[in-house]
C-alpha cells in the first residue's frame, strides 16, 4: 500500500443475488451486504474539486451491485474475488467484505462473512521451514489431497455436494474421486459412524485460499465447530499440496500440511491409496509407502462402500 492513507468505502451496499452450494440459494435466492475499502489518493480530486479525478462511488455501486446480481457462484469467496478484482482496475489496494446473512446455518447467528485484501502487487511469499521442502506458490497448477468426511443428516447427498461445489469452483477441478468408506467415529466421541471419501485435485490457488475454499463449502452446508471430533455435517481436510516446487510444507496456526495426523488415520489412508497407490506418507520415522502405513492401522474399523 506505499503508506498510502486515503480511502474510500462503500458499506452495506445490499444486492438479491443467487449464490451457495444448495440448489435452492440458487434457485430462490437471497440478500448479499457488500462492504468496499478502496485505497487511492484523493489529493489530485481535493485539489480539483473534480468528480473526474475521483473514483465515482455511485458507478462503483452499480458495478459491484451488477456482479453480484449477474453471477452465480457457489462460494462467497468466489464472488468477494470477483469484485476485488474489479475494484483493482480503480485503486492499487483493495479490502471487499461479503456478508450472507440468510446462510442456512441450523444455529442462531448474526452474519456469515468473508473478507478479500486484495493488492495490485500481490506477490506469494514462501518460506522453506527448518527441514522443510519449499513451501510453494509455484506458477500453474498445484496438486492437493483432500479428504471428506460427514456423520449427520444425508451424509453421501453431503458429500457428494461437497465435491461438486469444490469441482465448480473455477480454479479447482476433481481429478479423483475414492470409493465411499464406512468408519468409526475418531477420538472417543458416542457418535454416528462417518462417511469418507479422498480427492485428488488440480488448482491454481495456494494451499491457504485452497483451504478456504473448503472452509467455506463446510460453513454452506451447516458445519459448526463446537465439539473437537464431534458429529459433523461436512468436514474437509488439505492433507498434502504438492506445487512444482515439491511437496508444501507448512506450519502455521491456520495449517499444517502435510497433514500431522494422516499416518494415524484409516479413514484418510485408505481413500487415498485408492486413488494413489504408489504415494509415500510422512511417519515420525520418515516417509513410508502407504500401503505399509495402512497395514499398521488394521485395527481401525472401516470398509469400503461397493458402488451402486
Amino acid at each position: 500500500m506505499s503508506g498510502q492513507r486515503d480511502r474510500i468505502e462503500l458499506r452495506g451496499l445490499t444486492v438479491r443475488g443467487n449464490h451457495g452450494v444448495f440448489d435452492f440459494e440458487k434457485r430462490e435466492g437471497q440478500d448479499f451486504v457488500i462492504d468496499v475499502t478502496l485505497h487511492t489518493s484523493v489529493s489530485r480530486a481535493a485539489a480539483s474539486d473534480d468528480i473526474v479525478d475521483t473514483i465515482h462511488y455511485g458507478e462503483l455501486a452499480e458495478d459491484v451491485a451488477h456482479i453480484v446480481e449477474d453471477n452465480t457462484f457457489d462460494l462467497i469467496e468466489t464472488l468477494g474475488s470477483t469484485i476485488a478484482d474489479h475494484c483493482l482496475t480503480l485503486a492499487e489496494y483493495v479490502e471487499v467484505v461479503v456478508h450472507k446473512p440468510g446462510a442456512p446455518i441450523e444455529r442462531s447467528f448474526n452474519d456469515v462473512s468473508v473478507t478479500v485484501n486484495r493488492s495490485r502487487n500481490d506477490a506469494e511469499v514462501s518460506a522453506t521451514p527448518p527441514g522443510g521442502v519449499v513451501g510453494g506458490t509455484a506458477p500453474g497448477e498445484h496438486e492437493a489431497y483432500l479428504n471428506l468426511g460427514a456423520n449427520l443428516g444425508d451424509a453421501a447427498d453431503t458429500l457428494d455436494q461437497a465435491v461438486a461445489a469444490l469441482d465448480r469452483h473455477p480454479k479447482i477441478t476433481v481429478q479423483r474421486q475414492s470409493s465411499l468408506y464406512r468408519t468409526a467415529p475418531w477420538g472417543g466421541v458416542e457418535q454416528n459412524d462417518f462417511l469418507n471419501l479422498g480427492l485428488i485435485v488440480t488448482t491454481s490457488l495456494p494451499a491457504a485460499e485452497l483451504l478456504a475454499v473448503a472452509q467455506g463449502i463446510e460453513v454452506a452446508c451447516g458445519r459448526t465447530r463446537e465439539l473437537r471430533w464431534g458429529p459433523r455435517t461436512l468436514d474437509i481436510d488439505l492433507i498434502r499440496f504438492v506445487t512444482d516446487n515439491g511437496e508444501v510444507v507448512l506450519d502455521t496456526e491456520a495449517l499444517t500440511l502435510p497433514h500431522p495426523r494422516a499416518h494415524e488415520r484409516a479413514f484418510v489412508l485408505a481413500p487415498w491409496a485408492e486413488l494413489d497407490e504408489n504415494v509415500e506418507i510422512l511417519t515420525p520415522t520418515g516417509p513410508q509407502p502407504i500401503a505399509a502405513v495402512l497395514a499398521e492401522l488394521g485395527d481401525q474399523e472401516i470398509t469400503r462402500i461397493p458402488a451402486p
